[in-house]
């Protein structure tokens, strides 16, 4: 058996099918085949049986079982017992990896869920004495207003008491006009 392989889209393009193809009959373990990463890499020396698939699917349909596919390859000895056990065994470890990855990847998922659970906790903790001070903040507001207010009230005050006076000096100012019979202000401003 070859190890020589190529990309899956170039086996695709080389017989005129689908890369989706390819990868189902790989899946199947209808065609050998390797993986790295996320990359599909097919044995060279799987030729004639992808000539034979193709040749089977389009005598018996698209959708043609494909454990009868499997027999007539085994008739057609292009893949024996053995093979069928190794690319079995293959699909299994890829089975195989790929529940350890969605296993790691629930983990990972559990372990975020759980840290952003301490976040909000944290967050929490922190609320409080972020209220603490927003509390001192509107006390100390609180003690600037009730100062102001006191000294508005002053300024009234002061404010009522010269109005008082003014109304008194308007009063005199009044009464010596009509005593003297002359305006006060036409006495400091004329000649």
């Amino acid at each position: 058996m070859s190890e020589e392989t190529m990309v899956i889209s170039e086996v695709a393009r080389k017989f005129n099918i689908e890369n989706h193809q390819l990868r189902d009959w790989c899946e199947v373990g209808l065609i050998r085949h390797k993986r790295i990463g996320r990359i599909r890499y097919i044995f060279t020396d799987e030729d004639k049986k992808i000539e034979k698939i193709i040749e089977l699917k389009e005598k018996f349909g698209k959708h043609a079982p494909n454990e009868m596919i499997r027999e007539e390859l085994i008739k057609a000895n292009l893949m024996s017992e053995e093979q069928t056990k190794i690319i079995n065994k293959d699909l299994e470890e890829e089975d195989t990896n790929e529940n350890s990855f969605k296993e790691a990847f629930l983990l990972l998922a559990k372990k975020i869920e759980e840290m952003d659970k301490k976040m909000e906790k944290k967050e929490q903790l922190t609320l409080p004495s972020e209220n603490l001070a927003e509390k001192k903040d509107v006390i100390e507001i609180k003690e600037q207003m009730n100062k102001l207010e006191q000294d508005n009230q002053r300024l009234k005050e002061v404010n009522d008491q010269l109005l008082k006076k003014l109304d008194s000096i308007h009063s005199a100012m009044t009464e010596i006009q009509k005593e003297q019979g002359k305006s006060i202000w036409k006495r400091m401003f004329t000649k």
